[in-house]
């Protein structure tokens, strides 16, 4: 069994759920990662996701999808 790569705290999860809520239509799960930019060089980038790519890791804990 493989550890999950992130663990939310119930106010992550909380947060989350708020988030998709106020989408315009109804979502799969949030979709979190890095892409180049920003003055470090990366940025962090949040958007609501309807599906799930082969190469992305889909962790669910409680009760909210969140897609890396």
């Amino acid at each position: 069994m493989s550890k999950e790569i992130i663990k939310l705290s119930t106010r992550a999860a909380t947060r989350i759920k708020e988030i998709m809520s106020s989408a315009d239509e109804k979502v799969l799960a949030v979709r979190i990662g890095v892409k180049s930019g920003g003055c470090a060089g990366m940025s962090y980038v949040m958007e609501y996701a309807n599906e799930i790519k082969p190469d992305e890791e889909v962790i669910s804990d409680k009760g909210v999808k969140v897609i890396i």
